[in-house]
């Protein structure tokens, strides 16, 4: 790993504010060991998120250079020809690791030196290994704050299926690194490209790459004209930056500032990050605050309950929890009521998301996948029979796994858009029946109970993978290997007869294949329907259980601070004197937090770093 530059300051602000929030919550924890669970499921969910920003353009821009030089590290390979055949995502990690993901669902750690086995088009050409994707985990400063950069094939060379991979990553982008070359006028293939990335992508920033190659007043020249050009096509303001890849991965090499500042590419790091900070960052942050300042105000409530329960009579005391366990009650028919409805959803939900479109989209892909095995089957009917059936054998094992990956990556993009919408409606329910039982035990001890703030809703995302069909086993096998073998093992003997065995081989062969073809599209499309349905009643079983724990968390610390300040009450000695000073300490330390949460999220929501 070569020497990394640290980020200029401006380009910290996201960073800045998370760790600032994660250090909150481990200050609630370590003063309140009830919270230690919600606390820790908080910090570990906001360390997890991630941002996508995908790099895109035409083949030969240098895209996979500039990741290079984003990072300060010469890992991804590039070439003088189109080399990037497969996406790769990389990610922070505390050490290097890269794991191939297959689309039969396996899995594969490799070392550095064989990634090009995985990604380059020369050694996987048309992506013959089945790769789905390549994960890097590397300790990178510009990845650490939960950034993930994804490079995707170039698109417009003569590999179709390169432009088709990057297509069909669009979908899963929060922004985009549209990748230009100085030394090539934007084309139409580009703005035609363009208008696809536009649809999915929540900002494009344009990198005007090679910028070295020219003095400084071609570069304006260029850049204005490229400018106006994207302008037009966008009918919008275009976030134009003209960088040098190679200046910045030399510059980062031998750790030289003045050149890196050459390359103009710390312009486009500190760009990204106040774009990270405005849109989907700042929504993590202002969700995690929330709940953290649910956590605190929770805490206090339990602690102001305890209080005054040391104050009351053992009668009044009595009757309050008595009071409280009839609404507690309540509460849960309440909440099963909302879980019966959240069930009801999710019926209705599968059956917009998975019914209706299933049979038309398996008869689509039956007949298009037919239609192009009978062209297979004529164009390479000269093949010797063990040829003319292992190609068979490819496409058949190779064909309907990507035929249903755009299907199933749509199916999962709006499910998962389904699901977050569900969610955000059945999270306010029930955090709002928690408040009632707050204000319910505030009224009881005349408490004042704070109202919760409106929770920011927390972006949500899925990962799922396809499996290739079965392999045929058993007698299925032997009988393929005589078709195979037979016509070879006739012609050592009958000679005049090897032709007709040769046909009625390659016949047997077209009949298996093809009746193998359609089973692959019907277990593709089952399937996908199957697993559809068991992830979207995994999801609703684990948000239910969910919204279940919550509500019983509020209503186990209420109980738990009265039984306290009961107990201490029902004491020979009733010197309640030295909890209740335990009591006003902690709630000096709430008082804190409180104060720390509000103006975080105050400058959370208004920062324009």
């Amino acid at each position: 790993m070569t020497t990394l530059l640290q980020l200029p300051p401006e380009a910290a602000s996201y960073d800045k504010f998370r760790t600032e929030l994660l250090g909150m919550i481990d200050d609630l924890a370590a003063h309140f060991p009830a919270r230690l669970r919600p606390a820790l499921v908080l910090r570990d969910k906001l360390r997890a998120e991630h941002f996508d920003v995908l790099t895109v353009g035409q083949f030969k821009r240098g895209k996979t250079s500039l990741i290079n030089a984003l990072l300060g590290d010469n890992l991804l390979p590039t070439a003088a020809v189109p080399l990037t055949s497969v996406v790769t995502v990389l990610s922070y990690g505390e050490t290097l690791r890269i794991t191939v993901f297959f689309l039969d669902g396996g899995t594969l750690d490799i070392a550095r030196d064989r990634l090009a086995d995985y990604v380059a088009e020369s050694a996987n050409p048309g992506n013959r290994k089945g790769v789905k994707e390549v994960l890097i985990l590397l300790p990178s400063p510009l990845l650490k704050s939960g950034v993930r950069i994804v490079d995707t094939p170039g698109v417009g060379s003569v590999f179709r299926h390169n432009t088709d991979t990057a297509y069909a990553r669009l979908p899963q982008c929060d922004a985009a690194l549209f990748v230009l070359s100085a030394d090539q006028p934007v084309g139409e293939a580009e703005l035609e490209f363009l208008r696809e990335v536009g649809k999915y992508a929540g900002r494009i920033f344009f990198l005007l790459n090679k910028i070295d190659i020219f003095d400084a007043a071609e570069i304006a020249e260029i850049e204005v004209f490229s400018r106006a050009t994207l302008e037009q096509a966008l009918g919008t303001e275009a976030r134009l930056f003209p960088v040098s890849a190679k200046q910045a991965s030399a510059a980062k090499s031998s750790d030289d500032p003045t050149l890196l500042a050459g390359s103009r590419l710390p312009a486009l790091d500190a760009a990204l990050d106040r774009f990270l900070m405005r849109e989907k960052g700042r929504l993590l942050l202002l969700a995690a605050a929330d709940r953290f300042t649910r956590l605190v105000a929770q805490s206090r409530l339990e602690a102001e309950l305890e209080r005054s329960a040391l104050n009351a009579s053992m009668a009044e005391l009595d009757e309050n929890m008595a009071l409280f366990a009839d609404r507690r009650a309540a509460a849960v028919r309440d909440r099963q009521r909302l879980d019966s409805r959240l069930r009801s959803e999710f019926r209705l939900l599968a059956k917009n998301l998975v019914g209706g479109d299933l049979p038309l989209r398996k008869q689509e892909q039956a007949s298009r996948l037919n239609r192009k095995f009978d062209g297979l089957v004529l164009s390479h009917d000269d093949l010797p029979p063990k040829e003319f059936d292992a190609l068979l054998e490819a496409f058949v094992r190779d064909e309907p796994v990507e035929a249903f990956a755009g299907w199933r990556e749509t199916l999962e993009r709006h499910s998962a858009e389904a699901f977050a919408a569900i969610g955000e409606e059945f999270e306010r329910s029930i955090t709002e029946h928690a408040a009632e039982l707050q204000r319910f035990a505030g009224d009881l001890f005349q408490v004042a109970v704070d109202a919760p703030p409106l929770a920011t809703h927390w972006p949500a995302r899925s990962q799922t993978a396809l499996r290739p069909a079965s392999e045929p086993v058993g007698l299925e096998l032997l009988a393929e290997h005589a078709m195979r073998s037979g016509p070879d093992y006739i012609g050592k003997r009958f000679g005049g007869l090897k032709a007709l065995a040769t046909r009625w081989a390659k016949r047997n062969i077209v009949q298996r294949r093809r009746r193998q073809l359609l089973e692959a599209v019907e277990m593709q499309s089952g399937r996908i329907r199957s697993e559809s349905l068991r992830r979207l009643e995994l999801g609703r079983e684990a948000l239910s259980a969910e919204l279940a724990q919550r509500l019983d968390t509020v209503a186990d610390g209420i109980e738990q601070a009265m039984e306290r300040g009961r107990r201490e009450h029902s004491k020979a000695s009733a010197d309640t004197g030295p909890r209740c000073e335990r009591l006003e300490e902690q709630i000096a330390v709430l008082d804190r937090l409180e104060a720390q949460a509000a103006k975080f999220r105050e400058r959370a929501a208004g920062t324009e770093c």
